[in-house]
Parts: C-alpha cells; structure tokens; sequence
C-alpha cells in the first residue's frame, strides 16, 4: 500500500470531497483523484460512492478511514519530532576515547558538554582499541594518528607535541656538548618502556644533542608521571595537553620536543550528509574546546 495514496484518501475524506480537499490542502484535484483511485486499484474496493455533487465513503472506506487516521497521525507526529531533533541535540551520545585523553581531559570535557547540551546525555567508554562505531553503536570515536578509512569522516581537533619536560629544580643538560663524563640524565619513564636503563634521548628531537638517561622511576600511566616530574626527581616525555597548565606556571620547563613529528587527534563518525545534530553539537564543541592554537 502506497503511503501517499493512503494519506490523500484520509485528506479526502477528512474533508468530505475532493474539491474540499484541494482548497484546504492545495493539492491539484486531478491529483487527489488519481491517488484515491490508485489505491482502490491495489486494494481491489471501492472506498468512495461517488455522486454528482458529493462522494460518500463505503463501509470499506469507513473501515480504512478509522483504522489508517490514528497512524497517520502519528507518523505526522514522529516526523516532526524528527525535524526537531536535527535542530535540538537531544538522545544518547555513545563516544569512546583512548585512554590517555580519558584520563587527562574527558572528565572536564563531559561536563561542560552537558552543560551546553543537557538533553544530551553522553556515554563515554575508555579502550585503546580500534572499535567498529556501527557494529558495537558508538555515534563518535576518538583516535590518535587514525589510519585512513573510507567509512569515517571527521576532523584532527589537535596536533600535540610529545615534549621533553622537567621541575626547575633539575639541572638541564648542556645542549651544545654532551660527553660522556657528564653524568646520565634522571628520568621518569612509562612502565611498559622496553631496554630503559640506559636509554639515549635526543634534547630536542630529532637533531639535537645525544644524552645518556637513568631510569629513576617507572611509572604506570601519564598523569601519574606528571605528578613525579613536578617533583624534580627527573625529566619526563609528555604530551603538551597535559603539561599546558605546568608550562604555563612555570611549575615546568620544556627542554624542547621529544618527537619529531606530532600526534595527532581526531573525533571520526560514520557520515558525511544527514549527519544527527548531537554529533554536530559535539564536533562543534571540540573546535570551541580546542581552538587553533593546539593545531
């Protein structure tokens, strides 16, 4: 069964005629008329007993008219919900992030997120690997260094340098001439480092000055080196996210990069057109978030 021929037989009849309909509606007669007939046609009965003056509606016709004007109704209702909610954010919004920039920024991120969009509401998963956004239902990923892929679109929100960073406190080596009777840089590594007792680093990187480190501490996770670097134990790579404030104070020192190229942060979805205005709301909240100075 057609929908429109089934939505111009209830305007039809809704209205008691044709020509009624037309002039409530705007719809050309000839293709009222036509539409009422093609549905009779697929369902093989007459629905209207037409007179010179007036149509009557048969008890077929009584039957779909009552049973089709409740969901007609309806379906009106949802499409406009609809409409609506390409205008105003509003439903779940299912995002997973790695989880370094969990850690680091999504608590603040999600709040003020939910500030600005309070139908929202955010659910938020923490994995460092690569999910499938349809299969497993996320509306938006956030990846590091993503490899090309024809089914996301999205946009790099920021570029950030690994930097080699330390407390005032801690003597910063020679950068113009480094021998081998200078002693062995102290610093804090990641505990998953490989080969880290005798590590050589390149202050800054890539063409600068080769120095000889000495792992002091070995630590699980970013944030948790962070809070050692501040103590002077040690030099430290990290990403320029979460030493900004650091840097900023005065509370660290930059030594320059640690890795040639940057990193690079990108909030990917699955489409380019009819794309739902609670990922809109959410890629336009990262470039306000981040602004061009972190690319």
């Amino acid at each position: 069964m057609d929908l429109d021929s089934l939505s111009d037989f209830v305007l039809v009849a809704t209205h008691g005629g044709i020509a009624q309909a037309s002039r409530v509606s705007g719809r050309p007669k000839a293709s009222l008329s036509r539409k009422v007939m093609e549905l009779e046609a697929s369902l093989g009965v007459r629905l209207f007993e037409r007179g010179s003056r007036s149509i009557q509606l048969t008890d077929e016709g009584e039957v779909l008219y009552t049973r089709a004007t409740g969901p007609l109704s309806e379906i009106s209702e949802v499409t406009e919900l609809l409409r609506d909610g390409r205008a105003k954010p509003r439903g779940r919004l299912r995002i997973n992030v790695p989880q370094v920039f969990g850690q680091l920024l999504v608590g603040r991120l999600a709040a003020d997120f939910t500030i600005a969009y309070p139908e929202v509401a955010l659910e938020i998963t923490m994995e460092d690997r690569e999910v499938d956004l349809v299969a497993e239902g996320y509306d938006v990923v956030i990846r590091i260094n993503p490899k090309p892929d024809v089914t996301l679109v999205g946009r790099c929100f920021v570029r950030d340098q690994v930097l080699i960073v330390a407390a005032p406190s801690l003597p910063a080596p020679s950068m113009t001439s480094i021998t081998q009777e200078e002693k062995p840089l102290p610093v804090i590594l990641r505990t998953s480092v490989r080969n880290a007792a005798s590590a050589i680093w390149r202050i800054p990187a890539p063409d600068g000055p080769e120095v000889r480190t000495r792992s002091v501490l070995q630590l699980p996770s970013l944030p948790i080196i962070r809070d050692a670097a501040l103590t002077g134990i040690g030099a430290a790579r990290l990403p320029r996210i979460l030493v900004a404030e650091d840097l900023k104070t005065g509370r660290l020192v930059s030594w320059g990069r640690a890795v040639d190229h940057p990193s690079e942060l990108w909030a990917l979805h699955t489409s380019s057109r009819l794309v739902n205005a609670k990922v809109k709301a959410f890629m336009r909240f990262l470039e306000v978030a981040f602004p061009n100075d972190w690319l």
